[in-house]
């Protein structure tokens, strides 16, 4: 049986309020109207805070709107983040990056472990409408968990796979000790995991298809727990629910240069079993009885019409597949809105993420496109069973940009 929270969808929706003029709690409309009972919220402490103890006012009276019509709309909400303070003498304030591992009381890596658990503290206490919260995004790769400084230099020097799983073992502790303190009602989520290939600063070996780097990640982070090693043998001390990115992602290794999010095959029982697998880690330890969220889901077109029909049915299977485990709470799919304004202010025109690639993997056109809804919006609609007009409700939230942008 599906959990009533099972279809969601993810998108930052403060930052597409700034960018299109409409407003976020507008854009709500759209995850309703598909027929969605989740919305993963991109909610960075270092936006909504100005350090951490002092909140950015017009930052929270922004997501205070947004979440509390996530409320009249019968939503749940997931708020993530995954950027952070820094101390002074670091060479950074803020971003991806922790100086050197060193548990020395009072050395600037516990004093930034310090920092997180009292920012998530000041985070949860501003918003009880959050149900729970996703502390990290990644932190198997070197994009989203670096040394301090590392974006600065040439950036050859990373962290280990090892180091960044150890790191990662900290600071979930010390996030969810922040989030308890604040609301003991909040569910903890763990970081979310994706591949983890040698190319992107993980250690999966090459033999291995890439998305079976979520089930290898959690393995090493299970067993970091249970070595008692680190602050708690117990897993409910880092996390009450379990999360990974199960893209569908190319088995052949030659593509690995080219881009995985667009050689990819058709999903079937291999994704299952990447989830699966994932899952098996979790029973392995002792938390088989834990939810798992799929926090992004989704495929990219590079507005091609004909893989835009293609990855529609993709989507309805990677559905399909995914209502029959019984573990899975929700499927966040990445993401609600396409982003062409990406390529305008970055001039990007490469077929990289963080290029075309990234920009079309929205359920929905932009308001300056009506908010159509894409083929993949409908087959979501067709799952769900909603019954709404996508079109209409589309056309009416893309009609509520502010003058200043007509």
């Amino acid at each position: 049986m599906l959990s009533e929270r099972f279809y969601g969808i993810g998108e930052p929706l403060i930052q597409r309020e700034q960018d299109t003029g409409v407003s976020a709690e507008e854009y709500l409309n759209l995850v309703k109207a598909v027929g969605c009972t989740a919305y993963r919220s991109w909610m960075h402490l270092t936006e909504i805070l100005k350090d951490p103890v002092t909140p950015n006012e017009k930052a929270v009276q922004a997501h205070t709107r947004l979440l509390n019509r996530a409320v009249e709309l019968n939503l749940e909400v997931t708020g993530m983040s995954h950027e952070w303070f820094l101390p002074e003498g670091c060479r950074q304030r803020m971003g991806h990056a922790v100086p050197k591992r060193d548990l020395t009381e009072g050395s600037l890596y516990r004093q930034t472990l310090d920092m997180l658990e009292q920012s998530w503290f000041t985070m949860v206490s501003l918003f009880p409408q959050v149900a729970q919260w996703e502390i990290g995004n990644e932190w198997n790769i070197n994009a989203f968990l670096q040394p301090d400084g590392f974006l600065d230099s040439d950036m050859s020097h990373p962290f280990t796979p090892d180091e960044k799983l150890d790191i990662a073992v900290d600071l979930m502790y010390f996030a969810a000790k922040g989030v308890r303190r604040a609301n003991p009602c909040a569910r903890v989520v763990c970081f979310s995991p994706a591949l983890s290939t040698p190319w992107l600063g993980g250690d999966l070996p090459d033999y291995l298809p890439p998305m079976y780097g979520i089930a290898w990640t959690l393995d090493k982070i299970y067993s970091r727990i249970k070595s008692g090693r680190f602050w708690s043998e117990n897993t409910d001390d880092y996390f009450d629910m379990v999360a990974w990115h199960p893209y569908q992602m190319s088995t052949n290794q030659a593509e690995r240069d080219a881009d995985l999010f667009l050689h990819i095959e058709e999903p079937d029982f291999l994704w299952k079993d990447y989830n699966d697998a994932a899952y098996r880690v979790m029973c392995k330890y002792g938390d088989g009885h834990k939810q798992v969220i799929l926090t992004e889901v989704g495929f990219t077109d590079c507005g091609s019409a004909e893989l835009e029909r293609k990855q529609a049915e993709y989507t309805k299977r990677i559905l399909q597949i995914a209502s029959g485990l019984p573990y899975v709470r929700t499927i966040y799919n990445f993401r609600l809105l396409n982003e062409t304004g990406m390529l305008k202010k970055q001039g990007i025109e490469s077929n990289q993420i963080g290029g075309l690639a990234e920009v079309y993997f929205g359920f929905f056109e932009e308001p300056d496109q009506g908010c159509r809804p894409r083929l993949k919006a409908k087959v979501l609609k067709e799952a769900t069973g909603s019954k709404e007009d996508l079109e209409t409700v589309g056309r009416r939230v893309a009609m509520t940009r502010s003058c200043s942008e007509l």
